[in-house]
C-alpha cells in the first residue's frame, strides 16, 4: 500500500510542476498486495468540465447538480479509457468512487486484469484531434514501479508498454537495442583482436631465418 501511494504522488508531483495547464492529468494502474488491481484517475475540475462539454453537447453542463455532474464524470471515464493486457485480457473498470475539489480524483476497481502484466495498450477515448490534453500514465505492480509515460495527442492518445527484464518501457523502445548492441560491438572488438593476433603469428612464422 506504501508504495501505491508513493506512486501516486510521483503522479501528483508530475502534474504539479506543469499545474500552469489545466489540461494535465495523472493516471495510475496499482496492484495491491493481493494481486487487485485499481486505478486512480487525476485531473483538475475545470479538465474534466471541458471534457463534458465537449463530448455531451446536448446536456447543460454547468446547470447540472453535483450528484448529477460526478455520476457523468464516473461514466464518462468508465467509457472512455481502454485496458488491454497481455492480448487477450480486457481491464474493465468498476466500482469508480469521486472526490471531486479544484483536483478531483477518481478511483475505480479493475477486473479482468492478469496478476502478471507483461504488455499492456492503453488507449484513452474521446479527445478530439486538436486537443492539447496529457495524461501521465506509470504502473506500480507487486514487484516494479514503472517509469511515467506520456499519453497525448502525438501518440493518438495511446500507448502500448512491455515488461523487458522486469521493467516496464514503451513497445519498440530502443532502450530494448542497448543491450544486443553492446553485446554485438564486443563481439566484433574480441573477433577484431583474434585475427589480428593470427596474422601477427602467421608474420612470425614466414618470416626468413
Amino acid at each position: 500500500m506504501k508504495k501505491i501511494i508513493i506512486g501516486i504522488l510521483i503522479g501528483f508531483y508530475s502534474l504539479c510542476v506543469s499545474a500552469h495547464s489545466s489540461q494535465i492529468a495523472t493516471m495510475t494502474l496499482a496492484q495491491d498486495q493481493q494481486n487487485n488491481w485499481t486505478l486512480h484517475v487525476s485531473s483538475s475540475f475545470d479538465g474534466f468540465r471541458k471534457q463534458l462539454i465537449q463530448n455531451f453537447p446536448e446536456i447543460k453542463i454547468d446547470e447540472l447538480s453535483a450528484d448529477e455532474f460526478q455520476k457523468l464524470v464516473i461514466g464518462y471515464t468508465k467509457d472512455n479509457i481502454l485496458l488491454n493486457a497481455n492480448t487477450n485480457f480486457i481491464g474493465e473498470l468498476r466500482e469508480g468512487s469521486i472526490k471531486m475539489e479544484d483536483q478531483t480524483d477518481l478511483k475505480f476497481k479493475v477486473t479482468g486484469l492478469p496478476n502478471e502484466i507483461n504488455n499492456l495498450r492503453v488507449q484513452l477515448k474521446g479527445f478530439s484531434e486538436t486537443s492539447d490534453q496529457n495524461t501521465v500514465f506509470k504502473i506500480i505492480d507487486a514487484s516494479e514501479s514503472s517509469k511515467n509515460f506520456e499519453i497525448k495527442k502525438d501518440n493518438q492518445f495511446m500507448v502500448s508498454i512491455d515488461k523487458v527484464n522486469g521493467r516496464y518501457q514503451l513497445k519498440g523502445d530502443e532502450s530494448n537495442l542497448i543491450a544486443p548492441f553492446i553485446a554485438l560491438t564486443l563481439l566484433v572488438l574480441f573477433s577484431v583482436f583474434i585475427i589480428s593476433k593470427i596474422f601477427k603469428r602467421e608474420e612470425v612464422i614466414l618470416k626468413a631465418v
